[in-house]
Order: C-alpha cells, then sequence, then structure tokens
C-alpha cells in the first residue's frame, strides 16, 4: 500500500513542479515582453505572420514530457506492417507523384507528423496534409476514405486512409515550394 501512495505522490509532485516551470517561463516572458520592443518585434514576427509548426512543437513536448500533445484525445490510427508506400508504377502528376497502387490499398504515413488538413482539393480529390517536425508537408490524395483528423499527431506507419480507384497522388512541400518527389519516395 505504500508503493501506491507513493509513486502518486510521485507523480503528482512531478506535475506540480512542470507546472511551476511552466508558470515561470511564462511570467518570464511577459516581463522580457514588456521591457524590450525587439522581443515584442520578434514574437509579432514569428508568431502572429507566420505559420506555428505543430510538428516541431509537438516534437519538443514530446522530448521533454514523454508522450504527444493532447490536442485531440484518442488517436484512432493503427500501426501497418509497412512503413513504405508499395507501388506498381509512377508519372509526374501536376505538382507531385501519381503512383498506381494495389486495388483497396490502405495508405500508410512516410514520416511522423501532425495532420494540418483534411478534404477536397481542387484537382487532387480528398487529400491528407501531414507536417513534419523538419517542416515538409505531405500532401497524400486521391484517397476514398480518410481516417484521420485534423491535428492527429501520426508515427510512421500509421494508416491514414485508402486510396482511390488504384491511384494515390503525393505532392512535397516546403514554406510553399515544391519538392522533388524523388527524394522521399
Amino acid at each position: 500500500m505504500k508503493k501506491a501512495n507513493m509513486k502518486k505522490t510521485n507523480k503528482f509532485s512531478k506535475f506540480c513542479s512542470r507546472t511551476l516551470i511552466c508558470i515561470i517561463l511564462v511570467l518570464i516572458g511577459l516581463i522580457i515582453l514588456k521591457g524590450s520592443p525587439n522581443a515584442r518585434t520578434f514574437i509579432y514576427k514569428n508568431v502572429f505572420q507566420n505559420n506555428l509548426k505543430f510538428a516541431k512543437i509537438n516534437e519538443l513536448y514530446e522530448k521533454y514530457f514523454g508522450s504527444s500533445l493532447p490536442l485531440t484525445g484518442d488517436n484512432k490510427t493503427a500501426l501497418v506492417s509497412s512503413e513504405k508506400i508499395e507501388y506498381e508504377n509512377f508519372e509526374k502528376y501536376k505538382d507531385g507523384v501519381k503512383l498506381t497502387v494495389s486495388e483497396n490499398y490502405t495508405v500508410p504515413i512516410l514520416n511522423s507528423g501532425i495532420v494540418i488538413f483534411t478534404g477536397e482539393k481542387e484537382g487532387y480529390g480528398k487529400t491528407v496534409i501531414v507536417e513534419g517536425p523538419d517542416e515538409v508537408e505531405i500532401w497524400y490524395s486521391n484517397l476514398k476514405d480518410i481516417k484521420v483528423s485534423m491535428y492527429d499527431y501520426l508515427k510512421k506507419g500509421n494508416i491514414i486512409g485508402e486510396a482511390e480507384s488504384k491511384t494515390l497522388i503525393l505532392v512535397f512541400t516546403k514554406d510553399g515550394k515544391n519538392l522533388d518527389y524523388k527524394k522521399y519516395i
């Protein structure tokens, strides 16, 4: 009985100390912002004018706190046996590549990251966009169904959906620029 109480006390103590550290860091940040116009300009430029890189934030959170950010609760994805996309043929398509895959192909994620878009993209069909910690966005397009939600954090190999009509379209971008797909598949 004493061991169970010690574990609860230890967990509560860790939680309290982490919370206290976070509060102190926020207060220090506010004091710095109040007294420094350069800091305000830096924060405005890097937070309000640019997109936040959720995957990078999640990677840091996971490193220091041991789990993913608690954004949506349950992660409904399941691991597949392969972490690579298996395809029979490929050809260039618009900004990316069109892969010929097997019938009812379940699409595994190529790299860990956070889902930043789910929905229809003109010319691509149902699409899931996942941003990795390296800030590379991977578009998984022409999906029949989508098994993930916005802000799900996915690990390499998680299933994101099923390809429509034996075709999967992938697009790789970083900072709004298209990347060469040959480096990634």
